[in-house]
């Protein structure tokens, strides 16, 4: 049986030539130096190794803020002080496949959110 973990890195490894040799051929000429690269929608990593996720979810005490960090730190393996939250601005990509909407209830944040 294939863990959780190994379907990931599988995925990543082969999504991630999809990501790099599609999405990131190029160099923004008008990027700044230092300036945070963006990954897809969800994630950037700047060059002292932040990382910055976007969260489309409202905070009401069911803990994305520090969940979705917590995931994405461990599937990166970066430590978890290097990893911010940012809210997402409005926008069709940061809509909850489970809800319809850039809407939070139903417990849905962090299922959504790791799909």
């Amino acid at each position: 049986m294939t863990t959780r973990r190994e379907f990931l890195k599988t995925t990543a490894v082969a999504g991630g030539g999809l990501v790099i040799g599609v999405a990131l051929p190029f160099k923004n000429a008008f990027s700044k130096e230092g300036e945070a690269t963006a990954i897809n929608a969800w994630v950037k990593v700047a060059a002292d190794n932040t990382v910055t996720i976007l969260c489309a979810r409202s905070e009401m005490g069911q803990g994305v803020v520090m969940s979705m960090p917590t995931l994405v730190a461990e599937e990166l393996e970066v430590d978890l002080n290097k990893v911010k939250v940012e809210f997402a601005p409005p926008g069709e990509v940061y809509i909850n496949g489970m809800l319809g909407g850039q809407i939070t209830g139903g417990s849905t944040s962090v299922r959504d959110g790791w799909e």
